[in-house]
Parts: structure tokens; sequence; C-alpha cells
């Protein structure tokens, strides 16, 4: 919906990842490496493709973890001279359950690190909605419950999100513990994408590059509704569209996150949103600062309380629906 700039601060928390993933666990915890020189040594003599293909996780496994999106795509290139699709697809022996791509994943500790490592890293992130429609939230929520048995209560975390790889765990699955590939994402977006691969990508080192769609509304419509003076908001239309044209990206991801359908159910927001262009008028909100200086020292602080969202395009992942209800602020005029 909308990219994440990779600044100095995230890359610290890239690097401090790669270094401290499941330092933090018991020590009789198999790690990552312990696991995948274990696959490597169990490989007989006619897998020398395989061998070699895990050999090269186990060589380059921090920068693996780090990799910036760029640095993922190099890698893949690499990773692809030594075994296409059908090895990885395939089972080293013929009563194997698991594929040789699901090997990889499984000693790389990817569940282990769906489990518990990577929910630390969402929830100081900020990020608390889905980063492929904004309209759901991906939280971790703590709660404690009253243990019968124990006869206490116990505290429980729960993630209300999934994690999509951006680049899957099928066709790459030396990538699928790596950083700027995990997106957290709602149920929903995660199954629409599934194994396919999309063109936009979360995280950009390019500040210009930040909005690749936006909201807008009709203005026609909003006179028309207005003139009317109806309480109808459907007759309000809102579109859904690239913010460089780019039509071939715009259809992919509406058709497969549906993002055009999701929106069209949520025009009572940008009634709210006309209504409100009405009254906080400039003048209206320099008086309100004016007068309440002690609650609105930050203007920001008033534009947030009229959208009832964050108005700051740097908060989108923080509330669901921030990116439609902040496009059409901007063009009503509110922000």
């Amino acid at each position: 919906m909308r990219r994440i700039l990779i600044d100095s601060e995230l890359e610290i928390k890239a690097e401090n990842y790669s270094k401290n993933l499941f330092t933090g666990r018991n020590a009789n915890f198999k790690t990552p490496l312990d696991e995948l020189k274990k696959l490597r040594d169990s490989l007989q003599m006619k897998h020398g493709v395989q061998k070699q293909y895990v050999q090269k996780i186990i060589d380059q496994y921090q920068e693996i973890l780090k990799a910036s999106p760029e640095e993922m795509r190099l890698l893949i290139t690499s990773f692809q001279t030594i075994a296409k699709s059908d090895i990885l697809e395939s089972k080293l022996k013929t009563k194997d359950k698991l594929k040789f791509h699901e090997l990889i994943v499984k000693a790389m500790r990817y569940d282990e690190l769906r489990s518990s490592e990577f929910r630390q890293f969402v929830s100081s992130s900020g990020i608390k909605t889905c980063v492929y429609c904004n309209s759901q939230l991906a939280i971790i929520s703590e709660i404690s419950f009253y243990d019968k048995k124990e006869k206490k209560r116990k505290p429980k975390i729960s993630a209300k999100f999934e994690l999509d790889h951006y680049h899957s765990k099928s066709q790459y699955p030396f990538l699928c513990t790596s950083f700027y590939n995990l997106y957290p994402v709602c149920g929903n977006c995660n199954r629409a994408k599934s194994k396919l691969d999309i063109r936009f990508e979360l995280y950009t080192d390019d500040p210009s590059k930040l909005d690749v769609f936006n909201f807008w509304i009709d203005d026609k419509t909003v006179i028309d509704y207005c003139l009317e003076k109806t309480s109808d908001s459907s007759k309000l239309k809102i579109h859904f569209q690239s913010i460089e044209g780019d039509d071939e990206l715009l259809n992919e991801y509406n058709k497969i996150f549906g993002i055009q359908g999701i929106y069209d159910t949520q025009n009572d927001i940008a009634e709210e949103l006309v209504h409100k262009a009405k009254v906080y008028t400039d003048a209206y909100n320099k008086s309100l600062v004016s007068t309440f200086h002690d609650l609105f020292p930050d203007k920001k602080i008033l534009e947030n309380l009229i959208l009832g969202n964050y108005a700051n395009s740097s908060d989108t992942f923080k509330r669901p629906m921030a990116k439609y209800t902040q496009d059409i602020a901007k063009q009503l005029g509110l922000i």
C-alpha cells in the first residue's frame, strides 16, 4: 500500500536482527546453522547439487539474514545458478514427506522465528496494520487468563497477523528468515498472494518512491452529494490509482488484494471527511489551536483529531484505513 524507507535506523534493526536471531534461546536450542550443517551432512553423494546449495546458505548466512531488497535479488541470481525449481521441488528419497525446499525452511527454523522472534520486531516497529491492504489490524495482543490447573493468572501473547514472504519460501527457501523478506499481513492478503510474485515491494531506499498508490474522490460526486443534501454515501465515488500511472501494477495489485472492492464498502468514512471539510476551515483550525494551545501544542495533534486517524503519512501503518483517510483528507483540504 505504501513503502517503508530503509534509513539508518532500519538498517541498524536489520543488523541487530542478523546478529541476535535466536540468541535468547536456551542452550539446548538447535540453531539454524546447526540444522543446516546436519542437513548438509545427511545428503548422499548423488545429491551434490543440494549439498552445494545448503553449503552456500551456511557460508552466507549472516549476509542472507540482513540482505536488502537489491542484495536479495543478487542472491537469487547466485543461488539459481546452483539449483532450479525442479531440484527445490524434488524429494531426496521417494518416501520422504518433505521436499528439498521444505527441508531448508525447516532447518532455518522459520517456524520458531514466526512463533517468537519476529513478533518482537513487529511489536517494536510501529506496524499495526496489514502492509498490503491497510484495512486490517496486524498486531501483537497481550492478555492474561486464569489457569484452573495452576490456580493463577497466566500471560498469553498472541500474534494477530501472518508473515508473507515477498520472495516465496518454495522458490527461494534460503530467504525464508531474511529480515526484508518478511511482511506483516492479514490472513486474507496472505492467502490471496500465496506464492505469487508481485511488483510491489514494501521496502525502498529512495525517499521519493514511498507513495505508490493513492485514493481520490470524484469532485463531481462531492458536489452532487452536497447539492442534493442526501445522506446516501454511496453517491460518493472514490477511486484507487497508481501515482505514476502504472496501470499494469494497479491491475495486478487490485486483482490480488481486491483493494477497490474493500474500500468501496467504506464510503461512510469519505462522507464524514466531506462534512468535516465544511466545518474545519483553516480559520477555524487556527482559532482552535489558539484557544486550546495546551491541548494542541502541535498542529498534527489537531489534524489527527479531525481525521479520527493519523494525518502523517509516515504513520500509515499505525491504524487501519489511515492511507485512505489521509489521501481523501488532503484532496479536500483538511490537512
